[in-house]
């Protein structure tokens, strides 16, 4: 017969299994109507871009800075602001992708992402701020990267959003 082990008998004492931190507590999607939708309070926000070809390419970036979680829900609206602070006419085209459940929700220090395209402008010098709207807010807000794109007569002036995403959560990066 084979000896047998102390942690073999039923009585022993076992040690208990590591567990780390625990987890944020997930928001399920009944309550997410529940959740106040983020105001220019809640949210900081800013515009980057990045040059493709003549074009811009970037992100509307908000990051919840208050206390609470808030939801971001719809696709924004950037519109460019002249030196003098006045909004420029460039056009928003919304595209019709549909996206479930359409919202981000952000706990304090999270971050979610709008793509943002802007093809031509050949107006007037554009500015480092520019105006970020959102279904539950808007901000002047700071533009970082180049400020406009190229000329392209043959282009109507237009800028691009897609939905909000969240990035990492804030602690997991």
């Amino acid at each position: 017969m084979p000896a047998r082990r102390p942690e073999d008998d039923p009585r022993h004492p076992r040690e208990a299994p590591e567990t780390g931190p625990p987890e944020a507590p997930e928001i399920a999607p009944r309550e997410a109507h529940e959740i106040a939708l983020c105001g220019p309070d809640d949210i900081e926000v800013e515009v980057r871009w990045a040059r493709d070809g003549t074009a811009l390419r970037g992100q509307l970036v908000a990051r919840n800075i208050g206390g609470r979680a808030c939801r971001l829900s719809g696709k924004p609206t950037v519109t460019p602001l002249a030196a003098d602070g006045t909004p420029l006419p460039v056009q928003t085209v919304i595209t019709l992708e549909m996206m479930q459940p359409g919202y981000a929700l952000l706990q304090p220090g999270d971050v979610a992402t709008s793509r943002i395209s802007w093809n031509s402008w050949c107006g007037q010098p554009v500015s480092d701020r520019a105006v970020a709207d959102w279904n539950s807010g808007s901000a002047v807000v700071p533009v970082h990267g180049p400020v406009q794109p190229g000329c392209d007569h043959a282009q109507r002036a237009q800028m691009t959003s897609y939905w909000f995403f969240l990035e990492t959560p804030a602690g997991l990066a």
